[in-house]
């Protein structure tokens, strides 16, 4: 019982002291790219942000250290952002949903915008594009499997509704894309080859072998 219990002291006191070493925030710091990125550990959770030229990219998760790997797991995240959007209504008498929409840059018509039904997991159900004047019309006869409407442009922020503001009514949608400024990493997990870790620097190598270089910001 004695040596269990400094068995799981010693385990203990292991992890804290890898956690230690990759505590704080560091800097990628090697070519053009400099100045870029940010991995900023804290506990046994990490925060991932990059600034790019168009947009910023952002995730967070928990992170271990084992055989000198380092391995972050991104967690799913929301976006907060939306592009703007109003809804007007009126009751449908035959029980079908309706739905208009029309989609703008600012004042300009964007055509090639999604209008998209998905269930419950997300999956689109059906889909259709906007054709002249930004403008799509939509009649669902069945909607037992929708959970959500979506309205998307790539490089501009998505608007989701859910699709019980529009159940059975005669629904108008005007939507007015923002640009999308910060972009959410996607759930997964990335594993990386520890070159070095200290108080000071942070190498890394993915599994391409390409190298990453970050200094400890003070």
């Amino acid at each position: 019982m004695l040596n269990r219990y400094m068995l799981t002291v010693i385990l203990f006191l292991t992890t804290g002291i890898s956690f230690a070493q990759i505590k704080g925030t560091y800097v990628y710091s090697a070519g053009v790219d400099a100045g870029t990125r940010t991995l900023t550990f804290n506990g046994s959770g990490f925060r991932d942000q990059s600034t790019g030229h168009v947009s910023d990219k952002y995730g967070e998760g928990s992170f271990r250290m084992d055989n000198d790997h380092l391995y972050l797991n991104y967690f799913k995240l929301e976006d907060k952002d939306s592009s703007t959007y109003k809804i007007t209504t009126s009751e449908e008498l035959y029980e079908y949903t309706y739905i208009f929409v029309q989609a703008f840059d600012g004042k300009t018509p964007m055509n090639g915008v999604q209008v998209a039904l998905r269930d419950g997991e997300f999956n689109i159900v059906f889909a259709a594009d906007s054709m002249s004047e930004g403008k799509t019309s939509l009649r669902v006869d069945k909607a037992e499997k929708i959970q959500y409407f979506t309205v998307d442009f790539i490089g501009y922020n998505r608007v989701i509704i859910p699709f019980s503001r529009f159940r059975q009514k005669r629904s108008d949608v005007f939507v007015d894309f923002k640009p999308q400024r910060t972009m959410i990493e996607p759930p997964r997990t990335e594993a990386y080859k520890m070159v070095k870790s200290d108080h000071n620097n942070l190498i890394l190598i993915n599994s391409e072998g390409i190298k990453f270089l970050f200094i400890k910001r003070k």
